[in-house]
């Protein structure tokens, strides 16, 4: 174990103690997987025993795997194998930090979800929060075969509509069109994740809110290359929603400040493939890492539900 790995792991186990849950880190096993254009990229596994299905994990904008791993251990615990990733330019993986496009981490995910299939031999969901979850909506919306989707968040960043997610939608509007003339000319500039969204409007339990945690913790960065900027407001799914055809679990937080409500359930009224939305009122956009037991169990219930339907 890298000493960087293991002062997170570290951290993590503090976190856990303070909220009295059992810590989780150090119940996942390290390992290295390739992308197609040579860069290393984290993934932490847990494997039980007579596992069911694999679930494959992308974390969102600019966090890593490890940080949601009280959820990730939980559903090992259900189990189910699980193979979290920290993306390019995130975490622990290669690449430049904040540096990627949509496209690219579709791929790496679909990369991610072959090998954990050929490792496990069994059906996998793939599941992400926040940017993570956009992007697995996005490999759901792809030809790669999945036995579903779970998604803490999701979006059609192609739509105009999306520009609601942003801080400032009336300003991202009017740049829109010209962001991705600028990233050409400058595409790894450096745009605080501020400029885009009001991460300090987001508490984290404990921890104060989003902002903080970025500040504290040196493994997040809190900008993004300007050709990710581009990428995050203008690329589309790669299939029509409509023609999705992956089973897909929306998950969603009541008073996520980010994602609104009625966003998410214009997008969930345009898919036409078996779908599940849940929205658990009260409860902040990082529900995901700090309110698990409330959702937990729709989550694994959703799962069985399709492993019975495609037997």
């Amino acid at each position: 174990m890298s000493a960087e790995r293991e002062q997170l792991v570290a951290r993590l186990d503090a976190l856990a103690h303070s909220r009295g849950v059992r810590p989780w880190a150090g119940r996942f096993t390290p390992a290295r997987w390739t992308t197609s254009d040579g860069l290393e990229l984290q993934l932490e596994l847990i494997e039980p025993a007579q596992a069911r299905a694999t679930v494959v994990f992308m974390p969102g904008t600019n966090a890593y795997a490890l940080l949601y791993g009280e959820l990730l251990a939980a559903l090992a615990d259900a189990g189910l194998c699980v193979v979290g990733f920290d993306p390019r330019g995130h975490g622990l993986s290669e690449g430049r930090g904040g540096d990627y496009t949509i496209a690219e981490l579709v791929r790496d995910f679909a990369g991610v979800v072959e090998h954990a299939r050929e490792r496990y031999g069994l059906p996998v969901f793939a599941a992400g929060s926040s940017q993570g979850g956009i992007t697995a909506f996005y490999l759901a919306a792809s030809p790669y075969a999945l036995a579903g989707a779970i998604c803490h968040n999701a979006a059609d960043l192609g739509d105009p509509d999306s520009v609601r997610l942003t801080r400032y939608p009336r300003m991202s509007r009017l740049l829109t069109p010209l962001v991705p003339r600028l990233a050409r000319v400058f595409p790894n500039l450096r745009v605080p994740m501020s400029a885009y969204l009001d991460l300090a409007a987001e508490p984290v339990r404990g921890l104060g809110n989003a902002k903080a945690v970025i500040d504290a913790d040196p493994l997040l960065v809190d900008y993004v290359s300007l050709r990710a900027l581009a990428s995050l407001g203008s690329e589309p799914p790669p299939r029509p929603i409509e023609a999705i055809t992956t089973p897909i679990m929306l998950i969603h937080a009541g008073d996520d400040q980010i994602f609104p409500l009625d966003y998410i359930e214009s997008l969930y009224a345009r898919l036409r493939a078996d779908k599940c939305l849940k929205v658990y009122p009260g409860l902040p956009h990082y529900m995901i890492v700090d309110y698990v037991d409330r959702f937990l169990a729709d989550v694994i219930e959703w799962i069985d539900g399709r492993l019975s339907a495609q037997r």
